[in-house]
């Protein structure tokens, strides 16, 4: 018999950027001496598969022998692995004591072009805890040149053509691949993404080591993927909608993965459709999963996968949670977006620049 509800065992990464919140806000096992930069809780990645939690019949199976055995019952028909064999998503939570270094992350066709052996990363942040200075990075100015960029940061004078933001809790931003960004020191928040660890550091803030080196560079790569002339909208202007006793807000999509904030009113039902699996994390604090005959509790910042197989499931508490999944863009987001009055325009920038939102092409198609 096949799992209703699947939870992963979770994965801890210290960075040099990382702090305590982890543990101290999210009950991570954690210990106090171990600076956690990273949680990845759903990952089918090489540098970690994560297992199945529990002693049912998937208990300690891997993520990724699943997905090669039960692909269909996982994915439905909207989502797809990666090129690779692998799931398409990968779930974290960052925290950031320190600010994360400048960076820029490739699209697809560029990965592939440069032959990185991942795929391009697209990714959304959602602010969980911040200090009331903390600010995001995300974007340059869209007059910059590739060689006015190069030049900023010759001259140490890369943050005069960044775009920074305050970035209180519950702040989403969404960040298209080939977008230059940093996170903020003093900020707490779950990231999904495209499964990929691709990353080009552009500038590290002049940190050094014990021994007085900074950390690797990669310019030139950067410079080839950044998406120069591209507008970011900042913080991203989520857009509501009622849904029988729950408000759903639509943080973001692209054709990668879509982002939705439910806040119940009481036990609310949603449906897959058949379409792709959900991945759910607590957002604020307890809540109930219900599908099938199986329920599980989700402390705050732990997360289970609904398959796309299951065709509803219900989520019940005083809590807000984020719900991630590979969209249908037009039936899952643009369809009930307009039927509950909003207009086209604030629909595309869910994506990003109009010049280039998945959203924009399944409007204008």
């Amino acid at each position: 018999m096949r799992p209703a509800l699947i939870s992963f065992s979770e994965a801890y990464f210290e960075r040099l950027w990382g702090g305590g919140r982890l543990g101290s806000v999210l009950q991570k096992p954690i210990s106090m001496d171990f600076s956690a930069g990273e949680a990845w809780l759903v990952s089918d990645h090489e540098n970690h598969v994560s297992t199945v939690v529990g002693t049912g019949p998937w208990g300690g199976r891997s993520l990724h022998d699943l997905l090669n055995e039960h692909g269909d019952y996982l994915l439905g028909t909207q989502a797809r692995p990666t090129i690779h064999g692998r799931f398409p998503l990968l779930l974290k939570i960052l925290d950031a004591e320190d600010v994360l270094s400048v960076q820029v992350h490739p699209d697809d066709d560029a990965a592939e072009a440069l032959g990185e052996p991942d795929v391009g990363k697209t990714e959304m942040w959602h602010v969980l805890e911040s200090d009331p200075d903390s600010e995001l990075i995300c974007g340059l100015d869209p007059t910059v040149s590739k060689e006015a960029f190069l030049r900023a940061i010759d001259d140490n004078t890369i943050q005069d053509v960044m775009r920074s933001f305050s970035a209180p809790e519950g702040t989403s931003v969404f960040v298209a691949a080939g977008t230059v960004h940093a996170i903020g020191s003093g900020i707490l928040l779950a990231e999904i993404q495209q499964n990929s660890d691709l990353t080009y550091r552009i500038y590290d803030w002049d940190r050094v080591d014990d021994q007085g080196k900074g950390r690797e560079l990669h310019l030139e790569k950067a410079a080839q993927v950044t998406h120069f002339g591209s507008r970011h909208g900042g913080a991203a202007a989520p857009l509501v909608y009622q849904e029988n006793d729950a408000v759903i807000s639509i943080l973001g999509a692209c054709r990668h993965f879509a982002t939705a904030l439910i806040e119940t009113l009481g036990r609310h039902t949603r449906h897959t459709h058949g379409r792709s699996f959900h991945l759910l994390l607590a957002r604020d604090s307890r809540v109930v999963v219900s599908a099938g005959e199986e329920t599980i509790t989700l402390e705050r910042g732990s997360a289970v996968l609904v398959p796309a197989g299951i065709d509803t499931y219900s989520v019940e508490g005083e809590g807000a949670v984020l719900d991630y999944f590979v969209p249908d863009l037009l039936a899952d987001i643009v369809e009930p977006l307009r039927l509950a009055g909003h207009a086209d325009a604030p629909i595309i920038a869910l994506g990003g620049d109009a010049s280039t939102s998945d959203v924009a092409k399944v409007i204008v198609s």
